[in-house]
C-alpha cells in the first residue's frame, strides 16, 4: 500500500509540473494550438519590485490582489515537493530549488514571449514555495513528536485528493461558464475516483480514518469548485 501511494504521489508531482507549465509558461498555447484557438504573445518586462501593490493602492484597491493570492497558493506544492524528495532533508536545498524553479519559469516566459517577466511574480511565487516548506517543517515536527505517522506517508495520502481537483479545474476553465451544469460530471468523477482510491490506496485504513478521509476528500473537492 505504501509503495502504491508513493508511486501515486510521483504521478501527482509530474501532473502538477505539467499543469503549472501550461498555466505559467505556455499560457495553454499547447492546448490552443491543438484546438485552433488564439495564442498568447507578450513581450513585457518589469523589474520594479512591488509595483503591483503600489498600483493597487494608487487606485484605491486592495493591495493584495486575487492574482497574487492565486500565485502564492499555486506554488505552495513546490515547497512541499522539494522537501519530500530529499533523501536527507535540508531547508536550504528546498529554498534554492524553489527560487531556481521560479527563475526558470520567468526565463521561459521571456524566451517564449508568453507572459510578462515580472519581479513581483518572482517574489510572490517564491513566497508560495516558502510557505510550502514551512508547512512541511511544521508537519515534520508534529509527526516526530506524536510518533503516529511518518510525514511522507501523510503527504502520499493527502496527494490522492489532487487528481479530481486538477481535472475539475481544467474542465471549468475550458467548458464551464460559472453555472452548475458541470456539477453532475464532477460528482460522477468524484465517485469513480473515490472508489479507485478506496480499493487501491486506503483499504488498509481503520474505519475512523476512512471516515475522516472521506469527509476531507469530498469537502476539499467541492470547496475547490466554489473557489474555481
Amino acid at each position: 500500500m505504501k509503495s502504491r501511494r508513493k508511486n501515486g504521489f510521483l504521478f501527482m508531482t509530474a501532473l502538477y509540473f505539467i499543469i503549472v507549465f501550461c498555466m505559467c509558461v505556455s499560457r495553454f498555447n499547447v492546448i490552443m494550438t491543438i484546438i485552433g484557438g488564439p495564442l498568447t504573445r507578450v513581450e513585457e518586462i518589469n523589474l520594479s519590485p512591488f509595483h503591483s501593490i503600489r498600483e493597487n493602492l494608487e487606485y484605491g484597491r486592495n493591495p493584495i490582489s486575487w492574482d497574487m493570492l492565486y500565485n502564492i497558493v499555486m506554488f505552495v506544492p513546490f515547497g512541499i515537493i522539494y522537501c519530500y524528495y530529499q533523501k536527507y532533508f535540508r531547508v536550504y536545498r528546498a529554498i534554492g530549488m524553489s527560487c531556481l524553479t521560479t527563475a526558470l519559469i520567468e526565463g521561459a516566459q521571456f524566451v517564449l514571449k508568453t507572459g510578462v517577466v515580472d519581479i513581483d511574480d518572482f517574489i510572490v511565487n517564491t513566497l508560495g514555495s516558502l510557505m510550502g516548506i514551512t508547512v512541511y517543517v511544521i508537519l515534520q515536527h508534529i509527526f516526530i513528536r506524536n510518533q503516529q505517522w511518518e510525514i511522507h506517508e501523510f503527504i502520499d495520502i493527502m496527494a490522492t485528493m489532487l487528481p479530481p481537483i486538477f481535472v475539475a479545474f481544467v474542465a471549468e476553465m475550458f467548458l464551464g461558464d460559472g453555472s452548475l451544469k458541470m456539477l453532475p460530471a464532477h460528482s460522477g468523477m468524484l465517485l469513480c475516483y473515490g472508489l479507485f482510491v478506496y480499493t487501491f490506496l486506503i483499504k488498509d485504513f481503520t474505519r475512523k480514518a476512512k471516515v475522516y478521509y472521506l469527509l476531507c476528500y469530498v469537502g476539499v473537492f467541492y470547496l475547490s469548485l466554489v473557489v474555481l
